[in-house]
């Protein structure tokens, strides 16, 4: 498990359930099943469509920790059977988890265990941000976990894509017709170790969604949805993030999300407000701002730089429409997709797809010229 850093919680692995993990092990348990479950018979309340669902059910009860003897009562099998069951189950998870990886030739390297998954650096340098008056108790929350340095980054990122990669050459020698006990626990430590790191990652940057989805905010828009279709983009964006660049993750996840709201946020919805690249907490990780967490802030003249040089790459209409639509000539204000299409004789359709395009171009000049937007 991930160990390095107190950063990572080991305790929502599903698998650190000291009894259920002797169980999956073949090892005998002691202990039985709260009150609640007791009293539950599947055998004789559920007919099961197939054994595979029974062993899924079985592996799902297990994980909560009761006993192979109360599972053999309660589904009216044998303790070998159940065994059998839950093996199977464990196998069928491991054969479907998807771990897709960014390659690495170092990977392969006799020390990668050793220089990969060392002790962390900087650990100190981890803040915790000050939760801002006003906030709703479930953005609140997201104040009190610790933001990640490009060090941190680094680390984490190359750490779970080695971990996948080890994953995926260790189930290449599972046999799901005889799997070996030894393996198929190797396969569950990796990934619970896998899935901690990737939450890790994930809630180190739910600020970033909210931070975005301000941007595109309007009275009568539901902003918890535009956070949870963002939140969908940066997980997506944490699996496909190549550390393996040099540049930071919040830029990369950034344009990923403004990608998305582009297309998925209608126009009427989108807020009226100037084009932030941020200097809250979100962007800005060793600031402390004041006022309330709602309160429109401009872009500052350094990142606006960094914007306007990156979009000397882009030809004349693609420069019209990004500056028109995310007010970035000084005085302007952010313009509806109709408001720009009238500018340039186009359908506000055609401007949106302009927009989508335009902002994929602008994430890989980034990408390629390695562009480290202050406060990304």
């Amino acid at each position: 498990m991930v160990s390095t850093s107190p950063m990572v919680d080991s305790k929502s692995n599903m698998y650190q359930n000291a009894e259920a993990q002797s169980l999956l092990s073949g090892l005998p348990l002691q202990g039985s099943i709260g009150q609640d479950s007791q009293h539950l018979n599947p055998s004789s309340r559920h007919a099961w469509n197939s054994a595979a669902e029974r062993n899924v059910c079985l592996l799902e009860r297990a994980l909560l920790g009761e006993s192979v003897a109360c599972l053999a009562k309660a589904f009216s099998m044998s303790k070998t059977a159940v065994h059998g069951g839950l093996m199977e189950a464990r196998v069928h998870r491991l054969t479907e988890a998807d771990v897709a990886y960014i390659d690495s030739d170092e990977f392969r390297q006799r020390n990668a265990e050793s220089v990969i998954c060392d002790t962390m650096p900087g650990l100190d340098e981890a803040t915790v941000g000050r939760v801002p008056t006003g906030l709703p108790g479930y953005l609140g929350e997201l104040y009190r976990v610790p933001l990640l340095t490009k060090k941190h980054e680094q680390y984490y990122f190359r750490r779970m894509n080695f971990r996948k990669f080890q994953f995926s050459e260790l189930r290449n020698e599972l046999d799901v017709n005889k799997p070996s006990a030894r393996i198929v626990s190797k396969l569950e430590s990796l990934l619970a170790e896998i899935t901690d790191i990737k939450n890790l990652l994930i809630r180190s940057n739910l600020r970033l969604v909210v931070s975005i989805a301000k941007r595109y905010l309007k009275a009568n828009t539901g902003f918890f949805e535009l956070v949870s279709d963002g939140n969908i983009s940066l997980i997506r964006a944490v699996e496909k993030f190549d550390y393996a660049r040099g540049f930071k993750f919040s830029t990369y996840a950034s344009w990923a999300i403004l990608k998305n709201f582009a297309r998925s946020v209608p126009a009427e919805q989108q807020r009226q407000d100037r084009f932030r690249t941020g200097n809250d907490e979100v962007f800005a990780q060793s600031s402390e701002q004041k006022g309330s967490f709602f309160i429109d802030e401009h872009m500052n003249l350094t990142q606006r730089a960094v914007i306007q040089e990156m979009m000397q790459e882009l030809d004349g209409r693609e420069q019209k429409v990004i500056a028109c639509r995310f007010g970035l000539s000084a005085g302007e204000q952010p313009e509806t997709l109709e408001q720009v299409g009238n500018r340039l004789g186009v359908t506000k359709e055609r401007v949106r797809q302009i927009e989508v395009r335009t902002l994929e171009k602008l994430r890989r000049i980034a990408e390629r010229r390695a562009f480290e937007i202050p406060g990304f």
